[in-house]
């Protein structure tokens, strides 16, 4: 077969699928052509009929004006209503003023949306104003984790609000900024032995740069009798310490971070105190504040203790409190929304008197749908929730801005879930993180243009929001494709890597192979071409690590060819030396230098920095702004640099013959579709493959999509979904589950991270074959294995391998007697753990493994083979699968207390209390574990029928299977992109 077969089938498959997207009725099981191609189109909302059909008001009948007024270009010039005694240019100027903070409370009645969009605005005003660290927050939020940071405490914290004076829990209503504190003993209670209590802060994957900085920790507090002392650490190590001030005030707590990448706060004490916040800020700059809070609906504001929120905001000084309200009012469909007016009025006329110097802006209620039989219904009680928002305002004298205007009135949360990508969840109530950025960016460009673009923010300033803002243009409008494609498809975005699982990536190899069917022949070329491929994959992937993988193949070429050619023996020990050296420090350097500084630190009481050298080059030469006290670990490390060492290894040892040619080395190490995760390739068997023609018969075509669409499904389908929906909710807060859960999440994330791990390497051994190449097999069933090491003969083979010709064997293997293998079994599967991670956890993995291994050994020495039969087999299987099951926990806690914390609730406190509870709320997680298990745990032959069955099948109705495999995972596909848990090994 021809590779440009493979190119049409690409083609014809992408042209459908897009395609019925415009065709058919249904546009939502199809993409459309920008999540192909990014930056291309700039799709416009044009309302299909079925839309409209769709789209009915209860009693009420569709206005011409709206559906106009929803398609036009937002002009906002149309601005917020600003009285006269509105200090609004006082706050503009206070950002410009670089030696000072300037703090906005952002308070909202949804999580999400206002995590999001305090997250963009953090991350805009920042731009101009600086500023570093998430801002505040108490031990007990909503959620565990934002766009900006994680949060875990312990389990013993307890939220008090207005609800807990009321009924009795605590005797006063002194709740500051968030109308509630938090302790971690009840009021009045003192303990013999102290009681201890921790928060734990991280930066979450999506925080921006500098929201992950950690500068400075403040904590708000008021303690009463009692001795409570403080142990605030970064890293893991001790910054400061100190005791907590009496007094019936309002106190503070200061300590400089020094931006770890992981901040704990340790509370022992006697008694609690009242936590009003803990905020991580920086002295400096612009610091947004998110506080979830129902607010306007439930008029906390007007029921807790008006002195002491006034001294909560002396201390804070906020310069512009942000309320966001009226998501939960909606619901409450009522002819009359007086009461909610004044409801309003009293809350706004309270917040002017505790916060005199601080400028007041009302977000009015964004558009919202509900699904109801086959029709979308706008609430027809919005526009009366409005009016009273905006009434109420204007008395006060504050700034209102309508959401739902500049959203594009009614029906505009319908049409923003059909934008590409979606700008509202399917729910029809939130945003997503992009619809929320451009409801932010339409603030602040109306807020500039109210301060007359005084301070900081210029005419040119307001255009740049203009003209970057993500905003529903008018019908049929197309952006123009120049420099917006050109940066897309040239420029990195580290939010974006280039994956497997993005539309982009599938556009990108149509591209590729386009290419490839007109050069193949040509072996020279060829590999030429795919080795320039694979460096473009792993700049997208990568970004500028991308030097590394250049400087790795140069050293190693330049040795492999060195050893090959030298007749003395110096000379090869010297090169194969500065290979191994110069592999394993590159590794070691990136991989491992914070957990050597943090263990040398631990151990010899230093205060050792990670000092980032390449970030500080990057600073000084191009201007960048990467921090310089953490080191960012380029993807796929581990697995080029073993693939490249194994090849001077092997020449050195007489195995394999140099390469000549520097292009051909190239594009062994380079290969992209097993690059990033493997499998690790050896030279061996790669090498001659590059000068062999290209040769692809019907079948190994038919099983490369086999082995594709298998791969999506593990990831997509199964790891993803598994993942997202309960097992990081599990593993991330192990102590608010109970036993049986934290047990179903472990067997749940050894499907995940196979089906992860197999998935990638899966696609990769497809998309090898369809070059013509052939990748070998990295996984057989692992979770089949009757023993340790028959787990290690199917799991990672390529590692395992990897690690018994290079490490095992070298260190003597079985040779030298039983103590001597034994202990060489502990240190390879000691380093196997190292490998994937600087963590003990992954220490303590990889010894539990090479002890399982070494109890093995001990048992075969001492017991004869027992007698085969299938129930022996069955108990063995079970028994290493629980073995592997209780590693796993290791690898995947993140922490030695969340081990500590999932044994516990699995021993202690196995039972949920309501099982149905349970069950029905994850009943679509459980039972695809259990499918996923099952197709598992399938017989060979059975696996080999189906995989033959559509091998055997013709190619149309292949691709009728696929397109139905695709429509799955475009419905099961996430918003933000998940990367393969091994990118970061």
């Amino acid at each position: 077969m021809r590779p440009l077969r493979s190119f049409f089938i690409l083609l014809i498959f992408l042209v459908c699928f897009t395609g019925f997207h415009y065709i058919l009725p249904v546009k939502e099981f199809f993409p459309s052509v920008s999540e192909f191609i990014p930056g291309l189109i700039s799709e416009s909302y044009t309302p299909s009929s079925d839309t409209l059909r769709k789209a009915s008001i209860e009693n009420s009948t569709v206005e011409n004006d709206s559906v106009l007024k929803a398609h036009r270009a937002i002009d906002i010039t149309d601005s917020i209503n600003l009285k006269e005694e509105s200090h609004i240019e006082t706050f503009l100027d206070s950002l410009s003023d670089a030696g000072r903070q300037t703090r906005i409370l952002y308070y909202g009645d949804s999580q999400i949306e206002g995590d999001r969009m305090t997250s963009w605005l953090r991350n805009y005003f920042r731009r101009f104003s600086g500023g570093t660290g998430p801002g505040l927050f108490l031990p007990v939020m909503p959620v565990m984790y934002t766009k900006t940071f994680w949060l875990r405490s312990s389990p013993n914290w307890i939220k008090y609000n207005y609800l807990s004076y009321h009924n009795k829990e605590i005797s006063h209503r002194l709740f500051g900024p968030f109308m509630a504190i938090c302790r971690y003993l009840p009021e009045r209670t003192v303990t013999q032995v102290p009681e201890k209590a921790f928060v734990k802060i991280k930066p979450s994957r999506m925080a921006d740069s500098l929201s992950s900085v950690y500068e400075k920790l403040r904590i708000f507090y008021r303690q009463g009798e009692g001795l409570v002392t403080v142990n605030v650490l970064g890293d893991g190590t001790l910054i400061c310490t100190d005791t907590l001030s009496a007094g019936n005030q309002i106190n503070e707590f200061t300590c400089a971070l020094n931006d770890p990448e992981e901040v704990t706060v340790e509370f022992s004490g006697v008694t609690s105190p009242d936590i009003y916040g803990i905020s991580i800020e920086s002295s400096k700059g612009v610091v947004v504040d998110n506080i979830p809070q129902r607010g306007s609906a439930g008029l906390e504001f007007t029921m807790v203790d008006k002195n002491n929120l006034k001294e909560s905001y002396a201390r804070l000084k906020p310069g512009m409190i942000v309320l966001q309200y009226g998501l939960n009012v909606v619901r409450n469909v009522r002819n009359d929304y007086s009461y909610y007016r004044k409801g309003l009025e009293r809350q706004l006329t309270l917040i002017r008197e505790v916060a005199p110097h601080s400028e007041i802006l009302v977000v009015g209620i964004t558009d919202m749908a509900a699904q109801k039989g086959d029709s979308l219904l706008s609430f027809p009680n919005i526009p009366s929730i409005i009016r009273a928002q905006k009434e109420a305002s204007e008395l006060e004298g504050v700034m209102f801005w309508d959401s739902w205007k500049y959203m594009g009135g009614k029906f505009s949360v319908i049409r923003w879930s059909e934008k590409v990508p979606p700008l509202a969840q399917k729910d029809l109530v939130h945003l997503t993180y992009e619809g929320a950025d451009t409801l932010a960016s339409l603030l602040t460009a109306t807020l500039f243009k109210s301060g007359q673009n005084k301070a900081t923010f210029s005419d040119d300033k307001v255009n740049e929001i203009r003209k970057n803002q993500a905003v529903i243009t008018t019908p049929g409008t197309v952006k123009s494709t120049g420099e917006k494609l050109l940066s897309e498809v040239l420029g990195y975005d580290p939010g974006k890597p280039m994956i497997f699982t993005t539309a982009s990536f599938w556009f990108f190899m149509l591209i590729v192979l386009g290419v490839y069917s007109m050069i193949y022949k040509k072996l020279f070329l060829r590999n030429f071409y795919l080795f320039l491929v694979s460096l473009f994959f792993y700049y997208k992937s990568g970004g500028l690590f991308l030097f590394l993988l250049i400087l790795v193949t140069c050293i190693d070429y330049l040795s492999g060819l060195i050893i090959g050619t030298s007749d003395k023996k110096p000379v090869k020990k010297l090169f194969i030396l500065l290979s191994i050296i110069s592999n394993l420090g590159i590794l070691a350097y990136f991989k491992y230098t914070g957990f050597i500084i943090a263990t040398l630190n631990n151990l010899l009481d230093t205060d050792f920095r990670v000092y980032d050298m390449l970030a500080e080059l990057s600073n000084s030469w191009f201007g960048s702004s990467f921090s310089i006290s953490s080191i960012v670990l380029p993807v796929g490390i581990s697995f080029f640099t073993f693939q490249s060492l194994s090849y001077t290894i092997d020449v050195y040892r007489g195995k394999i013959e140099p390469v000549r040619n520097i292009l051909d080395f190239g594009f062994f190490v380079s290969f992209f579709p097993q690059l990033v995760a493997g499998p690790i390739v050896r030279a061996s068997e790669f090498i001659p493959q590059i000068y062999v023609p290209y040769h692809l018969e019907k079948r190994e075509f038919s099983h490369a999509l086999f082995l594709i669409s298998k791969g999506l499904i593990k990831k997509i389908i199964i790891s993803d979904f598994i993942a997202v929906n309960f097992i990081d909710r599990v593993f991330d807060a192990p102590s608010m589950y109970s036993g049986f859960e934290n047990l179903m999440a472990v067997y749940g994330y050894g499907l995940q991270i196979y089906c992860d791990f197999s998935g990638y390497t899966d696609i990769a051994i497809g998309l090898g074959l369809l070059f013509g190449f052939r990748l070998p097999l990295n996984f057989n069933s692992p979770y089949k294995a009757d023993c340790p090491s028959d787990f290690w003969k199917r799991w990672h083979i390529s590692l395992s391998r990897w690690l018994k010709d290079y490490l095992y064997i070298p260190l003597g293997g079985n040779r030298k007697g039983k103590i001597r293998t034994y202990l060489n079994l502990l240190v390879t599967m000691i380093l196997g753990g190292l490998w994937h991670g600087a963590s003990l956890l992954f220490i303590i993995w990889g010894f539990l493994h090479g002890v399982g291994l070494v109890i093995e050994r001990l048992f075969r020495s001492f017991f004869a083979e027992p007698s085969k039969s299938k129930i022996r087999h069955a108990l063995a299987v079970i028994l290493t699968f629980h073995f592997v099951s209780f590693c796993w926990i290791f690898f995947r806690a993140g922490s030695l207390e969340n081990v500590r914390i999932i044994l516990s609730q699995i021993t202690n406190a196995f039972s949920p209390g309501a099982w149905s509870a349970v069950m029905i709320s994850y009943s679509s997680v459980f039972l695809l574990i259990a499918v996923g298990y099952l197709m598992h745990f399938l017989p060979e032959n059975i696996k080999e029928s189906y995989r033959g069955l559509f091998i055997r099948i013709p190619v149309p109705v292949q691709m009728a299977a696929i397109m139905i495999i695709a429509i799955l995972l475009f419905q099961m596909r996430f918003t933000e992109t998940l990367p393969f848990i091994y990118f970061r090994f």
